[in-house]
């Protein structure tokens, strides 16, 4: 295999050592710019200083990484292009084993079956007539149960159209079709195929040729490579949210804090004790905002560490529920009515963590409220079925577009139709894994303009926690 070699530095100009990106700046600057989605050099002939006199073929291909960098993919292909240069000449040294099979069918055999590529012929009618070790090797058959048989068993009885003999007729050069083809025993590979034609000189009709390399292998390393750079781009794109949000949640919090600190101290002798308390009060209320914050965060970051922890305790459920709705409804004000529904008997306790359970409706409850910036009723239901602790919150709020729901629960996304309301979008990744650590699950139902229902079901591990 050739090598190919680059001394290049941070900084250096990467044309320096590949000379055949020269002359494409303006494709880059399209690329970077998004325009198009990337660029393709195939099959060039590249020389390095190490070894001026001996060139290999690569093929470069260019993709976006962000608006300032590119990635070059760098794939070193001089054995294919030599497999395709040498094709011609496979076909017609081909072309003279088949017309001197009856001469010297022994000799020609040994030399198909030498070949590290699988390689099978066709007749016009399109059985295999010729097919050497490696093709029975990578199939899996015996020379027996393939000779004679449609060239479509290789390929779950439908012969790909782009390899098709009809294909060939009209290019008898096609080369590097990837198939996926199926083995004896079932499996699925991936294979490269060059296909040619040459007459036959008994009848004049076409013998097509196929050479197949297995690339199953190399199309897995492929697509892992693909989603590892998928997963770096969400890291990335994650990173930027999160910079976006903490930015702006912390900002206008603590703008209001400095300048409520900066009047106190201007101003604070000349006013009256409400006036005082007033500034005191959203000093306290932006810090307490500011908090919770940092306080999701942290929470988020223990369940992503595995370090978040669940610790039941016996809980007087009705009491909690009952104190949360008052709470609540508190800090709603009157445009909104929390409403408590027990719909069935509670037992005195239950085995809950109470921190968890709190986070879970309070974030449930207040985005019900949140998102119902007209105002209405949001009910809230709690029940016993079956061995499950059952909760509802359900509103007539502004709901979640169908685009947004499959990443609903995803840090920091918001739904396009929030607008100007404010959030983080770390409540309902919160609530997941609280509902995640009792062991439970959770759904919702939504439709634009008519409101959400957000349903958790919790274990009960059997029975009530009795105190």
């Amino acid at each position: 295999m050739s090598h190919c070699h680059a001394n290049l530095n941070i900084n250096d100009d990467v044309r320096n050592a590949f000379q055949e990106l020269v002359g494409i700046e303006q494709i880059t600057q399209r690329i970077l710019a998004n325009q198009q989605p990337g660029f393709t050099l195939q099959e060039v002939i590249h020389y390095s200083s190490q070894q001026p006199d001996s060139g290999i073929y690569l093929t470069l291909n260019l993709q976006r990484l962000d608006e300032q960098h590119l990635i070059i993919f760098i794939e070193d292909v001089t054995e294919t292009a030599l497999l395709r240069q040498a094709l011609v000449q496979r076909v017609n040294e081909t072309e003279l084993l088949l017309n001197a099979l009856q001469l010297s069918e022994n000799y020609n055999r040994r030399i198909i079956s030498s070949m590290g590529d699988a390689l099978f012929t066709i007749n016009a009618s399109g059985d295999l007539k010729t097919i050497n070790a490696a093709a029975l090797t990578l199939f899996g058959y015996g020379e027996a149960e393939l000779k004679n048989q449609p060239l479509a068993t290789l390929f779950q009885n439908q012969i790909p159209a782009s390899i098709s003999p009809e294909s060939i007729l009209k290019n008898p050069t096609l080369e590097n079709y990837e198939v996926t083809c199926h083995t004896k025993q079932e499996n699925s590979i991936i294979v490269s195929f060059s296909c040619s034609f040459v007459h036959s000189k008994e009848n004049d009709l076409p013998i097509f040729i196929y050479i197949g390399r297995d690339i199953t292998a190399r199309k897995k390393t492929e697509q892992k490579i693909n989603q590892a750079l998928a997963q770096e781009k969400e890291l990335n794109d994650l990173k930027s949210r999160f910079i976006a949000m903490t930015s702006h949640e912390f900002k206008n919090p603590l703008s209001s804090i400095l300048m409520s600190v900066e009047l106190l101290e201007e101003f604070a002798d000349n006013w009256t004790l409400e006036k005082r308390m007033t500034h005191l009060k959203r000093i306290r209320q932006c810090t307490t905002q500011m908090n919770d914050l940092l306080e999701d965060i942290l929470v988020l970051g223990k369940a992503d560490t595995g370090k978040l922890e669940f610790q039941p305790r016996p809980l007087d459920l009705g009491n909690f529920c009952q104190e949360l709705t008052e709470e609540l409804q508190f800090l709603a004000g009157d445009r909104h009515a929390i409403t408590l529904h027990l719909q069935s008997p509670l037992a005195p306790t239950y085995a809950l963590d109470e921190k968890l359970l709190r986070q879970m409706l309070v974030n449930l409850i207040t985005n019900a409220v949140k998102y119902s910036p007209q105002g209405g009723v949001v009910d809230f239901r709690v029940a016993v079925e079956g061995e499950s602790l059952w909760f509802g919150v359900q509103d007539q709020g502004i709901g979640i577009p169908e685009s947004d729901q499959p990443r609903l629960f995803e840090c920091f996304h918001r739904s396009h139709n929030v607008r100007d309301i404010k959030g983080t979008g770390l409540g309902l990744s919160i609530v997941k894994q609280a509902v995640e650590l009792h062991g439970g699950t959770i759904a919702f139902q939504s439709a634009i303009d008519q409101g959400t229902t957000f349903e958790v079901r919790l274990p009960l591990h059997l029975t009530p926690w009795n105190s």
